[in-house]
């Protein structure tokens, strides 16, 4: 049977992270907003908040100002109380880094090395550098609060296995146990886009939303999915594939098997694709000069260089990728609905190229267009999001009370 009475223990945990949970997402409220916010007794808060400043999470910074009487003195997160150690895994490379519970990346180490091409020696080196990572944090081991993982495909987060997909990890499934149960550290793991979306939560525009869509735009593309407060995962935890979905049933065969996919024309691949074929067939002086310096290669930064250099070429391009891009948000928002939909990723870089012509579309072909409230925002966190997302996966275990620390 499920136990749904609360004891003593539990219900102080709760409040604790209740009043964590408020002073995290409002950035500063005195005593007084916390026991309005939240119908506890006065008693209580000052018992509770007292607690959390012994523990060293809250910190009193300064005080408010009001018309009359004593000035409430304001509360605010110490985000330099604990540590989380964050590793974020892309189609190529990966990163490792020290953050604390802002999150703030204090120390990073990046990889190139990628699962995709070699296994073995990737997880040799993602063990080298998770070493060097504690190194740096020698003097406050005891402060880590655990580990957490984002990467591209979808993920097993029981048993800590990265699943076998054609994209990211493509011959056999990849426990990561081996590498990082030796630490006797907490692990969590989840997809880039879900760790993505959580991140958008606590750091970014969409602290208050209920409802949140995280539209992924990369290398690869996918969303995350916030409903009433809550993750939408799906039952086997890999909804949001919104890169699988065809919008063109005819259209070249993708890697997964299918026909036409959504990523095959909205992603920064795609968008490099055609900048190599334009460069080779010397469309743009730009892109071919960038084409040959670079010993035939070309990457999503020098498209961006190229459109901020105002190449015609390399604005077109970002035209047409704004397009799909808008198609991609139109059937998230007639899918869902959501209060806010973050679009994020490598896409955010090209805000000022694309944005125009996603929100062209949308006024073209968005159902009851003229009646929705839904917000839509760039993330502000670049392509670091995800090991941001990686680190706030841990915060939001601790914060919950799930890590038994406060």
């Amino acid at each position: 049977e499920n136990k749904i009475g609360d004891n003593l223990s539990d219900v102080k945990t709760k409040n604790r992270s209740l009043v964590l949970r408020l002073i995290k997402k409002k950035g500063f409220l005195s005593r007084i907003e916390l026991a309005r916010i939240t119908g506890l007794t006065q008693p209580t808060i000052t018992n509770i908040v007292n607690d959390l400043i012994k523990a060293g999470l809250l910190i009193e910074v300064g005080t408010s100002e009001t018309k009359a009487g004593r000035k409430p003195i304001l509360l605010a997160f110490n985000d330099q109380a604990f540590y989380v150690v964050a590793i974020s895994f892309k189609k190529k490379g990966f990163t490792v880094a020290l953050t604390d519970l802002g999150p703030n990346i204090l120390y990073r180490r990046d990889s190139n090395y990628s699962l995709l091409e070699n296994t073995e020696m990737t997880l040799v080196e993602l063990q080298k550098e998770f070493i060097h990572v504690l190194e740096y944090a020698t003097q406050s081991l005891s402060l880590i609060l655990g580990i957490g993982v984002s990467v591209p495909g979808p993920a097993d987060p029981e048993s800590f296995t990265i699943l076998a997909h054609p994209v990211f990890l493509a011959h056999h499934n990849l426990d990561l146990r081996p590498v990082l149960r030796e630490y006797d550290l907490p692990i969590f793991m989840m997809n880039n886009a879900y760790a993505a979306c959580l991140h958008e939560t606590w750091g970014g525009k969409a602290k208050e939303a209920r409802s949140l869509v995280y539209f992924m735009v990369g290398e690869t593309v996918g969303a995350g999915i916030m409903v009433d407060g809550k993750l939408y995962q799906g039952t086997d935890q890999k909804a949001g594939e919104i890169g699988r979905t065809s919008i063109n049933i005819f259209g070249p065969r993708c890697v997964c098997g299918n026909y036409g996919c959504t990523e095959l024309y909205c992603s920064t691949k795609s968008a490099v694709e055609k900048a190599l074929e334009a460069a080779w067939l010397g469309k743009s002086p730009f892109l071919k000069k960038r084409l040959r310096e670079k010993e035939n290669t070309l990457t999503f930064q020098d498209l961006l260089e190229g459109a901020k250099n105002k190449d015609p070429v390399c604005r077109e391009i970002f035209t047409s990728l704004g397009q799909y891009v808008g198609i991609g948000v139109v059937n998230l928002l007639n899918l869902y609905n959501p209060e806010v939909l973050v679009i994020g990723g490598e896409i955010a870089l090209a805000k000022e190229f694309i944005e125009s012509s996603v929100q062209q579309v949308i006024e073209e072909r968005l159902l009851y267009r003229d009646y929705t409230s839904s917000k839509i925002y760039y993330s502000q966190w670049g392509e670091d999001v995800t090991l941001l997302g990686a680190a706030s996966l841990v915060l939001d275990r601790f914060i919950a009370g799930e890590l038994g620390r406060f």
